[in-house]
């Protein structure tokens, strides 16, 4: 059986940190590391920017720029947002609301694990694919850490939080995963309403089951930290 990328990206954005050009050329190379380092996977590109990406990058694309659920909750949160970092729910409610969707709407019970890989990060030479592999009935992610943010509101999210850039799960567990972002996305769309703040790394912790998850030292994917174009490695 081969594994599913689930590639979640925003090509066209107002309230990004980096040029059109260079989220074309982060995607590209994601997609290029996901065919060298695993090679047998298929790859979903989900995009949810301001437009719709009109760019070929061979492979499957499902556009969710004009997705109604979406356009609804974001209209409502920038018609009366005031954020001094609007990005941050922004970027969680699209994130979540687009792979709750895809999960509800497409079957991966052919595949035999599934992938979360942001499109601004890569695969490097050293991810152990095979790791992920023998994870089976398992979700694999980095371990948790302390949160360095200290909200000004009380949200029911934890202080504690997943690194979100790359996990992934092995396909028997989907409606586990499909009701964990459920709950996520009542979650943001209660702070895309409200003073409350949060995101989709402490939602993630929040309502992932713990006893399904085994944890990993290190992930090996690189690429550029959105807020300071900072290049990490985890």
């Amino acid at each position: 059986m081969t594994s599913l990328f689930l590639v979640t990206s925003a090509i066209y954005t107002s309230y990004g940190k980096f040029s059109t050009e260079e989220r074309i050329a982060q995607t590209k190379e994601t997609i290029k590391s996901i065919r060298t380092y695993a090679p047998d996977s298929n790859i979903v590109l989900l995009d949810a920017g301001e437009k719709s990406a009109d760019i070929d990058f061979d492979v499957k694309l499902i556009d969710y720029t004009t997705n109604p659920d979406i356009q609804f909750h974001l209209q409502k949160y920038l018609s009366n947002n005031n954020d001094l970092e609007p990005e941050i729910i922004i970027k969680s409610l699209l994130e979540i609301i687009m792979f709750e969707n895809y999960l509800k709407n497409n079957s991966v019970k052919n595949y035999s694990r599934v992938f979360k890989l942001n499109g601004r990060y890569k695969l490097n030479s050293k991810f152990n694919y095979f790791k992920h592999l023998e994870a089976k009935n398992n979700v694999l992610i980095l371990y948790s850490h302390k949160s360095p943010h200290f909200y000004n509101f009380q949200v029911s999210s934890s202080m504690f939080q997943y690194m979100t850039r790359c996990w992934s799960f092995d396909s028997n567990l989907v409606l586990n995963i499909i009701e964990t972002y459920v709950k996520m996305k009542k979650d943001i769309i209660i702070m895309s309403q409200t003073k409350k703040q949060g995101d989709i790394e402490h939602l993630l912790y929040k309502h992932l089951n713990k006893k399904l998850v085994k944890h990993i030292n290190v992930m090996d994917v690189e690429g550029h930290y959105a807020p300071n174009k900072k290049w990490i490695e985890e």
